[in-house]
This record gives structure tokens, sequence and C-alpha cells, in this order.
């Protein structure tokens, strides 16, 4: 990592939340990662209107979704549309809908290296004595 306060605008901030299927609790997240500054947000276990297959909307964020019309997916990721950071979905990679990977590349400098973010729900096993 990088020292000093002008290297700070080199950096992607992420976060994770896993948010109990509430709509309520994306937006909050959103809110308040709009004030720290957070390029992307991987949620799991995310809200899905499961009759459209639609998730809720933020004017300064751009939903990404694994590609599915029929199985509710338990990730997505949202990334900050002022961010300088661009994303490209890589769905050619997995169509598994509780994987999502996105490759994240620096708008200002092309000569970064592209970045694979991968946000997989990873669920454990409810049977007894099992760490799974």
């Amino acid at each position: 990592m990088l020292g000093g306060k002008e290297n700070n605008a080199f950096r992607i901030q992420f976060m994770q939340q896993n948010v109990d299927k509430n709509g309520s609790k994306m937006h909050t997240c959103l809110q308040i990662d709009l004030k720290l500054n957070i390029d992307f947000i991987l949620f799991q276990e995310s809200f899905v209107n499961t009759n459209s297959m639609t998730t809720i909307s933020h004017s300064a964020y751009y939903c990404i979704m694994p590609e599915s019309e029929k199985i509710r997916s338990r990730v997505m990721i949202f990334a900050k549309k002022s961010s300088r950071f661009q994303f490209c979905q890589k769905s050619d990679i997995c169509s598994d809908t509780d994987i999502i990977i996105i490759d994240i590349n620096d708008s200002l400098n092309s000569k970064t290296e592209v970045i694979q973010l991968i946000n997989i729900y990873n669920e454990k096993s409810l049977a007894e004595n099992n760490n799974e």
C-alpha cells in the first residue's frame, strides 16, 4: 500500500456486506459508502424481487448482477458511477449465480494492471458436525 495523502486517489476502496435479503439494509450501505467514497460494494444475500428478478437501484451506483432470469442470485456488486475505476463483468468465466466476477482497470492510468474482483457466496453446510 502506498503512503501519503496524494496516493489515496489511486486506491480502490471495497466494502463487503451480507444484507440478509433486506433492501433497506442495502440502501443504508450504499448511502454510507457513498460518503466514505467506496468504489465497489459487494453484497451477499442481496434483496431480489423474485417476481421480476430485479433489485434496488441507487442514482450513484451501477448494479452488477449475475445473468439469470430464473434463479435468484445471492451476490451482486454495486460500482460507483463517479469512480475513476472502470469494470467489465466476466460472465464468460463462470455461469454460477452465486459467483460474480469483474475486471477492474484505472481509467486514468492505462499502465496499471487489471484487477479481478470475485464475489462468491460461500454457504456453510447446515449438517450437524460438518464444518464444510
